[in-house]
């Protein structure tokens, strides 16, 4: 791979992924629905050494003129890379027409990779296609388990098998991905252990649930690892599952945290109801992914919220 076009280049895992590449010396065409000067200063650093164009999904079609009339020369060894997915106010809105539009421009982006010339198409799913997948198989007049991502992820479940049959129909290689939660600076969807990173530092009520479900944590950095080895060592039809190779019970990743930056309040864990699918440890499981491309996580989980951690009180100190 010496060349890469990535949309949703603007969001969190977007803008790290684009420079991670471009320190690759990977020649980028970065997407993004925003103009530049609407992004923060760090995501634009982030990404200065690629090519930017604010083009947003409803356009991609648009692409194809782009590059005829500026001559970015896609070659044969450029891959398609899609982050990019939205709702009308949020990931998990619960909008089915908002979540089914994304299957349908995922479907014209590959469509577009394919006219391009790009040799692969990468689609990025959630991890709560895994919750989803059980959730589906409930009898619902019997069982009251919750999620509030399923419309969210049951939209990335039909854009994955769309685009595997239509990469099939034009002989592109299609590789999809999945990855663990993914925490690091500049995170805006205040996930919870964000957010509980946020209480330790107020010195908030700590009230949770049992925290016995298994749940994974990975840096933006190792997650931008993750997606270059697929890029340059994936296999063709094959699913990855980026993530730490150490999945553990939610409430460990609650009390390392709290080992970090005591707050002085006292954790009560079982106070809060779970009403959702618990998930296997095996769910998380990056076998695959470390067997094909020699993948190996770089930080540890306290690196991770260490970093966050400086990161959230600077923030709070502007």
């Amino acid at each position: 791979m010496k060349k890469a076009i990535v949309t949703g280049a603007n969001g969190f895992i977007g803008s790290a992924f684009v420079e991670y590449l471009a320190k690759q010396d990977i020649q980028v065409l970065a997407l993004g629905r925003k103009d530049l000067a609407e992004i923060s200063e760090s995501k634009r650093r982030k990404m200065q050494r690629a090519e930017y164009l604010k083009l947003n999904m409803n356009e991609i079609s648009g692409l194809v003129d782009w590059v005829s009339a500026t001559k970015w020369e896609v070659g044969k060894d450029c891959v398609f890379f899609h982050l990019a997915w939205g709702g009308e106010t949020g990931l998990s809105d619960l909008n089915v027409a908002a979540q089914m539009e994304n299957v349908y421009w995922s479907a014209s982006a590959l469509e577009v990779a394919s006219r391009i010339g790009c040799s692969r198409f990468i689609q990025v799913g959630t991890m709560e296609e895994a919750f989803t997948e059980k959730y589906l198989e409930l009898n619902h007049p019997k069982d009251h388990q919750y999620n509030r991502h399923v419309i969210y992820s049951v939209a990335k479940i039909a854009a994955k098998n769309a685009l595997r049959l239509k990469a099939a129909q034009l002989g592109m290689d299609f590789i999809y991905v999945l990855h663990s939660h993914v925490m690091g600076p500049e995170d805006d969807k205040n996930s919870f252990l964000q957010v509980t990173l946020q209480k330790l530092i107020r010195g908030d009520e700590l009230i949770f649930s049992s925290g016995e479900q298994y749940f994974d944590v990975i840096s933006v950095n190792d997650c931008a690892l993750g997606y270059y080895l697929i890029c340059q060592k994936g296999l063709p039809g094959d699913v990855y599952w980026v993530g730490s190779g150490d999945p553990r019970p939610l409430r460990e990743y609650v009390e390392r945290m709290y080992a970090l930056f005591p707050s002085g309040v006292e954790m009560q864990f079982g106070r809060l109801p779970y009403n959702d699918i618990v998930l296997d440890k095996e769910v998380f499981s990056i076998s695959k992914l470390v067997d094909v491309t020699g993948y190996k996580p770089i930080l540890t989980y306290e690196q991770i919220v260490t970093e966050l951690h400086e990161y959230l009180i600077q923030m709070s100190s502007h």
